[in-house]
């Protein structure tokens, strides 16, 4: 199997690093801030995260492409990190880890690495280095733009 591909990017938000800990651990929080073309179920899930805890989602591409994913968390360090891996899910491969680092005693900058790795051997890792980078630029982006307003109109910072 190819080395996984990595990928990881930041952003600072306007929220405690327990609030932004505690919103990340929980698996029915992803939904709020999928993108709106990738609808997210939690079929199963506890709300609070403990290593080996299993979580089970359906994620609709444009709302029709069921793909089911098994995760499982790996590490779980409050408040510093998380580490998600799937379990079975469409990549050969997949390491998600959350790093949260307090900023001040109100903002919190959170860091994803994720390490992937699509089907198909070295094409699947080709795939992985180049559409599937930009699908992660364009999700993340996504993903942490929604972040940010969602800390904004629901976290205690004040």
């Amino acid at each position: 199997m190819p080395k996984p591909c990595l990928f990881e990017c930041s952003v600072d938000l306007d929220a405690p690093i327990d609030v932004v800990f505690a919103f990340h651990g929980d698996p029915h929080n992803v939904g709020k801030i999928s993108p709106g073309w990738q609808k997210v179920a939690v079929e199963r899930a506890d709300h609070t995260p403990h290593p080996d805890a299993e979580f089970e989602i359906v994620v609709r591409f444009f709302g029709v492409l069921p793909l089911r994913w098994r995760g499982v968390w790996r590490e779980v360090v409050a408040p510093d990190r998380l580490v998600d891996e799937a379990v079975k899910s469409p990549f050969a491969f997949w390491r998600h880890r959350h790093e949260f680092h307090a900023l001040d005693s109100r903002r919190t900058r959170m860091t994803d690495h994720v390490e992937y790795l699509f089907p198909g051997g070295w094409l699947g890792k080709w795939f992985g280095e180049t559409a599937g980078r930009l699908q992660f630029h364009l999700m993340f982006a996504d993903r942490h733009a929604r972040t940010k307003r969602w800390m904004h109109d629901h976290a205690q910072t004040r």
